[in-house]
Formats: C-alpha cells, sequence, structure tokens
C-alpha cells in the first residue's frame, strides 16, 4: 500500500530492527489467520432452507471475541517484550541520572542503597566497580528493569540494566553501540538481556562485561 519510496524506507528500518520486523510478521500472521477464520458469507439464497441463519450482530460478536482473544494472546507474548532501541534508551538515561545525581541516597529519583538493596548485584569488584545504587525502571507498558549504578575508583558512573528477554535470541557475546559520548555493551543470557552504559573513556567498562559474558 505504500509508495515505493516508502516502502523502501520500512524494508531498511525493519532489517535494521529485528525485533521490530519479528512484531510486524507476527500481526501480519494475525491478520491472515483472521481473514481466513472467517469467510465472507455466502449468498442467503443459495443456502438451504433447512440451514439456520446467523444474525449480524451475532456475526459481529463473534469477530469481537476473537479479536480480543488474539489481542490477549499478542500482548501475552509482547507485553514483557522491550525493543532494542527502548532499551538503549532508558539506559542512556539511567547513564545520564547517574553521573548528575552523584549522591544516591535511598529516595532520590527512586534509588535504594542498602545493603540488602545491593545483594544482588552482579558482581563487578574485580574489575574495580562497586555497586553505589539500585531501582525498578520502567522501559515499556507492562515491562521494568532493574538498574544498577556502579562507580569506579576514580567515581566514574556505569549503569547496568537487566529486563527481561522472553522473545530474545541468546546473544553470550556483547556488543558494542556508541551513541555521542556514552557507550553500550549489550548481550542476553538466560533469558534476560543486559545493557552496560558508561562513557567512553571510563575506566574498566569493557573488562566489566567481558566479566559479565564469561570473556
Amino acid at each position: 500500500m505504500l509508495d515505493p519510496v516508502r516502502a523502501a524506507s520500512v524494508q531498511s528500518y525493519l532489517k535494521d530492527r529485528p525485533d521490530e520486523a519479528q512484531r510486524v510478521a507476527f500481526y501480519g500472521r494475525i491478520n491472515q489467520q483472521m481473514q481466513s477464520a472467517f469467510h465472507e458469507p455466502t449468498d442467503e439464497a443459495s443456502l438451504p432452507r433447512s440451514a439456520p441463519r446467523v444474525s449480524k450482530r451475532r456475526i459481529s460478536a463473534y469477530l469481537i471475541a476473537a479479536f480480543a482473544a488474539l489481542v490477549l494472546v499478542a500482548g501475552g507474548l509482547f507485553a514483557f517484550d522491550i525493543s532494542d532501541s527502548a532499551l538503549d534508551n532508558a539506559s542512556i538515561m539511567a547513564l545520564e541520572q547517574a553521573v548528575a545525581v552523584q549522591d544516591m541516597a535511598t529516595g532520590a529519583s527512586g534509588y535504594v542503597s542498602s545493603a540488602k538493596a545491593l545483594a544482588d548485584a552482579p558482581n563487578l569488584y574485580v574489575v574495580g566497580f562497586h555497586p553505589t545504587a539500585r531501582r525498578e525502571m520502567p522501559v515499556g507498558p507492562l515491562a521494568s528493569a532493574t538498574e544498577y549504578v556502579y562507580r569506579n575508583a576514580m567515581g566514574e558512573a556505569a549503569v547496568m540494566l537487566i529486563a527481561p528477554g522472553i522473545m530474545a535470541k541468546p546473544q553470550p557475546q556483547w556488543k558494542a553501540n556508541r551513541v555521542g559520548e556514552t557507550r553500550l555493551l549489550a548481550w542476553t543470557a538466560g533469558g534476560r538481556r543486559y545493557v552496560l552504559a558508561g562513557r567512553a573513556n571510563t575506566r574498566g567498562l569493557m573488562r566489566a562485561a567481558d566479566l559479565m559474558t564469561g570473556n
């Protein structure tokens, strides 16, 4: 339905974002299933007199119920799915806030910094990072990521976001993405998605990602 230029732009967008391409393909399959499940009504004149007639109101109710069921199925699959761009954007925002808020005292912007809250933070001490705060950060309509704020011996901040990866494929080797002065290191393991964010010159950042991914 799109003009060639716009169609090419959409195809390029989906090629660079496989998660969105999977989402579009899923809804395409839903569309086909709905069309095949509810055929055009047969001409009433050709129906046997004994065939029961179904009112248009009842057909509409069936369609609405079927559509609602499909929406629930789609919601169950994708409500907790997080796109790469959403997780990257959340990581960048988290880093900027961690850099701006030096005092991560409990209650500041939703952070908690008690020993109990940080007990399950990934251990990065061997590469020079210690956890200083934690909070839950929304990254989607029904999804959130656990954010840990770390600092190295020089006081430089790094943040790690851990989000559910129900639909994500395993990616044990981290991949790097550079956004301005920010470096994002992302990987997926054990049904979870990780993004470690810090300034490009933050000491120990890539070593921390290596430690987390076993490299």
